[in-house]
C-alpha cells in the first residue's frame, strides 16, 4: 500500500503556523524582558560635590545649586565641532520639546572652548535653535579649567584634551571631549550616562531610547 505525500500547501501552511506561533513567543518574552528593565531602579553613580557657578549666556552668574530639585541633563557643547556634538544637541532638543513646559526639567550645556564660545555667542547658537531665554536651558561658558574641572570630577566624564594641529580636521576642531548626555536627578545625583553618538548605530538608538525613558521615570517619580 502505497503512503500518499502530503500536500504543499498543506506543509506551508503548517511551516506559516509555527513561524508565528515562534514569533508570538519571541515577543512575548521580548516585552516580559523589557518591563523588568523598565522596573530596574536606576543607578546612582554619584553625587554632586562643589557643584558649578559659571557665566550663561543671558550675561548672568548661575549656579548648578539652583537646579536642587530639579532632574536635569548635562553635556559639553562646542558650537562648530565637526564631530557628534550636532547628534548631542539633537537629543537635547527631543528633550526640550517633550518635557521644557515641565517646571521640574532643565538642561545645561557647558562650553568645552569658552574663548570661542561666548555667553553673545552662545546666545545667537540657542536663538538659531528656536530657543528662547525663558526656556530652562542653560548654555554655561567663563573660566575653561573650572569648568573642565566640573565635568571631570563631579560628572566623572573623561577629561577633555586639546587635538593636535596635525590631526584636526579643520582649524576650529580644538579639543576631543566625552560626548555623553549625563542625567541628573532632584538630590544631585548622576544617574545616568548615555552615549547618543556611537559609532554602532543600533547601541545609539539603545543610548537614546533609555535618555528619553530615564528622564520620563525621574519626572514621574520624585521620590527616586
Amino acid at each position: 500500500m502505497s503512503v500518499k505525500p502530503s500536500s504543499p500547501l498543506r506543509f506551508w501552511l503548517w511551516l506559516a503556523v509555527c513561524s508565528a506561533a515562534l514569533l508570538a513567543v519571541m515577543l512575548l518574552a521580548g516585552r516580559v524582558l523589557d518591563n523588568a528593565a523598565f522596573k530596574k531602579p536606576l543607578p546612582i553613580y554619584s553625587t554632586l560635590g562643589r557643584g558649578l557657578t559659571a557665566l550663561e549666556r543671558s550675561g548672568q552668574t548661575v549656579s548648578l545649586a539652583e537646579l536642587r530639585g530639579k532632574v536635569f541633563t548635562c553635556a559639553y557643547i562646542y558650537t562648530v565641532c565637526p564631530h557628534g556634538c550636532a547628534a548631542v544637541m539633537g537629543e537635547m532638543m527631543k528633550l526640550h520639546k517633550r518635557h521644557g513646559s515641565h517646571a521640574d526639567f532643565h538642561q545645561v550645556s557647558i562650553a568645552v572652548a569658552p574663548e570661542r564660545d561666548t555667553p553673545a555667542f552662545l546666545q545667537s547658537y540657542a536663538l538659531g535653535l528656536g530657543l528662547t531665554p525663558e526656556d530652562q536651558w542653560w548654555f554655561l561658558t567663563g573660566d575653561q579649567k573650572q569648568l573642565w574641572r566640573f565635568m571631570d570630577e563631579d560628572l566623572k566624564l573623561a577629561p577633555a584634551k586639546p587635538i593636535p594641529a596635525e590631526e584636526r580636521l579643520n582649524p576650529l576642531d580644538l579639543y576631543n571631549h566625552d560626548l555623553r548626555i549625563v542625567l541628573v536627578d532632584r538630590q544631585g545625583r548622576v544617574r545616568g550616562y548615555y552615549a547618543v553618538f556611537h559609532t554602532e548605530r543600533e547601541i545609539a538608538q539603545l543610548m537614546c531610547e533609555r535618555l528619553q525613558r530615564d528622564t520620563q521615570t525621574l519626572l514621574d517619580n520624585p521620590n527616586l
